[in-house]
């Protein structure tokens, strides 16, 4: 699973403590939405991934719907209440072996496709 922080550019300009907060605040719910085997690490400025070694998509759904319900909720910084959106995508991997280029281009593919209406 891939998620691309919303509208980072504009949190930034309220402040770069404020984009922290965001950032950290999305590492912290996609941390809670992965299960106790998943790796949950940030593969560039406002994108992160989720892997597991599950090949049910349903298990991926979960983990997916779990962030979406939080979409909205608001991080706090100062007085002021700044919603957090996430761009959620989900890519599968055929092989066990896993190349970097195929999972950054399946992870990038994924947040893509995940803007897309």
């Amino acid at each position: 699973m891939c998620c691309d922080i919303k509208n980072l550019m504009e949190i930034n300009k309220i402040s770069h403590k404020a984009g922290d907060l965001v950032i950290l605040e999305a590492m912290n719910r996609m941390n809670a939405a992965a299960g106790p085997e998943d790796l949950v690490f940030r593969i560039g400025g406002d994108e992160f991934a989720l892997l597991t070694d599950s090949t049910d998509q349903g298990y991926a759904e979960s983990a997916a719907g779990k962030l979406r319900s939080d979409n909205g909720r608001p991080v706090r910084f100062e007085e002021l209440e700044i919603p957090l959106n996430l761009h959620i995508g989900i890519a599968g991997l055929e092989n066990k072996t896993v190349r970097y280029n195929e999972l950054f281009t399946s992870l990038h593919t994924a947040i893509r496709d995940s803007k897309e209406p």
